[in-house]
């Protein structure tokens, strides 16, 4: 079981279907304000495998893993809701559950990046993962500067070491997602597969499930931008 970063959705239906699902997408959409504020979305997209995960869903278990009810999602939606809500600079938090396209958001507005990294830990904790605390920004306004930190967790390649080569393949159209867009325009930019954007006030980066799984690719990337 392949667990995403702790702002995905139905996280407990990916951890049990992934084996049998052809291909998700997780997208996370950062707007970030000169002052360190701004909002996020997450969207954890299942449309393209949607008649597999609806059949899954009909089932109890599968190879001794349990599948979650609509209930039981709801549930842990609710539960990561109400943390997300009472954690000190967040705000008008919003979420949908569309299980009909297999498509969750969830969005919200923070004070400061350090709002982003104490959800992020609280959530890890909540879900029992390290992703937690393997995953941080920083943010200095006044050189321009912001930071993710990433450190690749051994479970996640030990999990990932136990799907069967065969049932790997089904992975190879999953992807992940982050743009981060800036109200002044990026000077540099420091990940390999990351790009620029036309408009220069934004930066994009798209990693395969399995590189991120396997820890041939990282997260950690540092952005830089114009003082003007």
């Amino acid at each position: 079981m392949i667990k995403l970063k702790s702002f995905s959705l139905l996280f407990t239906l990916i951890c049990c279907c992934s084996l049998l699902t052809s291909c998700f997408d997780f997208i996370e959409d950062i707007n970030l304000n000169a002052n360190g504020s701004g909002n996020i979305k997450a969207t954890l997209n299942l449309s393209k495998s949607s008649t597999k995960v609806a059949s899954l869903m009909k089932l109890k278990s599968v190879n001794g893993i349990q599948i979650p009810t609509k209930e039981k999602i709801k549930s842990e939606t609710e539960d990561m809701i109400r943390i997300l809500k009472n954690t000190a600079g967040i705000s008008q938090v919003q979420y949908s559950l569309d299980f009909n396209n297999y498509i969750a958001t969830v969005s919200c507005h923070f004070a400061s990046v350090s709002a982003l990294n104490n959800f992020s830990k609280a959530l890890g904790t909540h879900f029992k993962s390290a992703l937690g605390n393997n995953n941080s920004y920083t943010y200095n306004a006044h050189t321009g500067t912001f930071t993710r930190t990433y450190t690749h967790s051994p479970v996640l390649s030990k999990e990932y070491a136990r799907i069967s080569e065969t049932d790997r393949k089904y992975f190879n159209d999953a992807y992940y997602t982050q743009i981060v867009r800036f109200d002044k325009t990026v000077k540099s930019q420091q990940h390999a597969s990351a790009k620029i954007s036309s408009s220069a006030k934004a930066v994009l980066l798209k990693l395969k499930a399995t590189d991120l799984a396997s820890g041939k690719a990282s997260l950690a990337n540092t952005i830089t931008l114009n003082n003007k």
